[in-house]
């Protein structure tokens, strides 16, 4: 199988090198400088990445773009943001059956990942990703090393699981893609301030408390991507989070060291070394909703040091840690289960930490002129089902709303947006937020297709 690992660098030359060994796999590196292809092919090394080290005897190099038609599988191994200036090499990918699977971490400015901006580029669907706890460092020296493979397919699957047999690569892997992206990206983050608390207190007691809030913010922020949460507790998710977080290897934790001891300022900010996490920070700010943010203390906190280039970061730990718990309510038929419904929850349950919900009962809905196709006990049952959901509530009358919310405490009351200013009152109990509808779905307009 011919195996193009598209970018010469570290990383790229680490996987390759560690690909090789599998004696059915075709590797080949694809570098734009002749003199690091001749020294590959010539000398076998890459000095200016790994000095010393000699590479597998079986790896080459190129540096023809025509050589690209050839493969099987392409590997991009380049920063995220070359990709955009690159893409024009990969064109001839478009509709082809060759396999990319991106190693590349982060987003681009709009918030979309990877993934989805070669699938948009290059109009084909046969896209992967594999992001993982490794450093190349280690990879070049062949420790057992394993990635998250994010995929769709069957065949996508059993080509990657060929290519790294009889290798020290190991793999778990996951449908969720988007979550194996997002992943890529949002430990950077956390990475920084983990650095920063290990700088600042030097204990463990600290280090892990904060760590633990650390997870806690990241299963948010991946929920509100469009990612799974299982997916973080996959080699993506805590083993990436944990050696970034945890080992001065990782470029992203320096920086929150740096800063920890007081030796950051806005020239450190801007090489590219250590820009990874302060990007992230910028794009997430820019791109997840207030409401959102609002629950990410740790985030704000960082955000803030880097938004008004303060001098020293300053951990409040009963502000950022000591929260009360915040329970969200909000009411429906719920008849005709649908993928609208299912939005409106998730995304009512992402404003707190306890969801609530109302359904209208049997009578109820009788009494509003409204004849629902699944008995008030079933549709109970179906939202108790669900993991957004953690207590569901008869609802009998219009009028029951304060009693519910002084009787379960809420804190935030959620309706669609179609209800906009219907509840305004309730606003002297709680706060009230109106959420937009999913478009293109309604409950009417299905019952009327059936």
């Amino acid at each position: 199988m011919n195996i193009y690992i598209y970018g010469a660098g570290l990383f790229g030359t680490a996987v390759g090198n560690e690909l090789s060994n599998n004696t059915d796999n075709n590797v080949i590196l694809y570098t734009r400088s002749t003199v690091q292809e001749d020294e590959v092919n010539l000398k076998g090394t890459n000095n200016k990445h790994f000095p010393n080290k000699k590479l597998n005897k079986n790896l080459k190099a190129t540096s023809k773009s025509e050589d690209l038609l050839k493969a099987d599988v392409i590997f991009l191994a380049i920063p995220s943001s070359q990709i955009n200036k690159n893409i024009n090499d990969l064109r001839f990918l478009e509709n082809s059956n060759s396999l990319i699977i991106n190693l590349s971490k982060g987003f681009f400015s709009n918030g979309q990942n990877i993934v989805n901006y070669l699938k948009e580029e290059l109009n084909t669907d046969n896209v992967v990703t594999m992001k993982g706890p490794t450093f190349a460092s280690e990879v070049i020296n062949g420790a057992h090393s394993m990635f998250t493979l994010g995929f769709k397919t069957k065949d996508q699957y059993e080509t990657v699981k060929n290519i790294l047999s009889n290798t020290n690569i190991h793999f778990d892997y996951t449908t969720d893609i988007d979550g194996v992206e997002s992943l890529s990206g949002l430990k950077n983050i956390y990475a920084i301030l983990i650095g920063i608390v290990d700088a600042k207190y030097n204990s463990s007691n600290t280090r892990f408390m904060i760590l633990t809030k650390a997870f806690s913010e990241i299963s948010i922020l991946l929920d509100e991507l469009g990612g799974k949460k299982d997916t973080l507790f996959l080699s993506c998710g805590y083993g990436d989070v944990g050696l970034t977080s945890l080992n001065d290897l990782s470029r992203n934790r320096t920086l929150g060291l740096l800063i920890g001891k007081g030796f950051y300022n806005s020239d450190v900010g801007k090489n590219s070394v250590v820009l990874e996490g302060l990007k992230t920070i910028n794009i997430i700010n820019k791109i997840v909703p207030e409401v959102i943010l609002n629950r990410l203390p740790l985030f704000n906190s960082l955000n803030s040091f880097f938004q008004n280039s303060e001098s020293n970061f300053d951990i409040h730990f009963d502000s950022l840690l000591d929260k009360k718990m915040k329970t969200v309510l909000t009411y429906g038929t719920f008849d005709l289960l649908h993928y609208g419904h299912m939005e409106i929850l998730r995304r009512s349950k992402a404003l707190g930490d306890r969801l609530i919900v109302g359904v209208s009962t049997d009578e109820f809905n009788k009494g509003k002129g409204k004849k629902c196709k699944i008995s008030y006990p079933k549709r109970k049952e179906f939202l108790e089902a669900i993991d957004y959901v953690d207590l569901v509530i008869p609802e009998s009358n219009w009028e029951q709303k304060i009693e519910d919310i002084k009787a379960h405490e809420i804190d935030v009351f959620v309706m669609g947006d179609d209800w906009k200013g219907k509840f305004d009152f309730l606003k002297d109990y709680c706060e009230v937020i109106y959420l937009p509808r999913t478009p293109g779905i309604s409950t009417t307009k299905l019952k009327s297709i059936l």
